[in-house]
């Protein structure tokens, strides 16, 4: 192998390892270590609404908590999907992280989130 050839493999090995780590802290969902995800739910129809409805304390309206899962996605459902698998109370020492897609998205405990094109948390 040549001196040029084997230059441009150790270059461009260098860049690739650099994009990965760069790209380590982006993407939508990124760094969420939270154990739940925090949405608003309809308590008479179990169905999501804006955060904001639960935001603006309405008596219809309340936080639901869905387990996120290190090893596996988590369908969080968009705003007037129906709403289960989760809790109403956060247990005890467990966080959770709001602002998850109003489009509905599926989210993973530690990072990543976005499935069938939508982002995991935000818009």
């Amino acid at each position: 192998m040549s001196v040029r050839r084997r230059a441009s493999r150790v270059v461009s090995i260098g860049v690739v390892a650099a994009l990965a780590a760069s790209l380590t802290g982006c993407g939508e969902g990124a760094g969420v270590d939270s154990d739940y995800a925090k949405i608003c739910r309809d308590n008479a129809t179990e169905k999501r609404l804006p955060d904001d409805d639960c935001n603006n304390h309405g008596g219809h309206a309340g936080w639901y908590f869905l387990p996120l899962f290190a090893n596996r996605a988590t369908r969080v459902p968009g705003v007037g999907d129906a709403v289960s698998g989760g809790t109403s109370a956060l247990p005890a020492g467990k966080t959770a992280k709001a602002g998850v897609s109003s489009r509905g998205s599926s989210v993973t405990k530690g990072g990543f989130g976005g499935a069938g094109g939508h982002g995991g948390f935000g818009g």
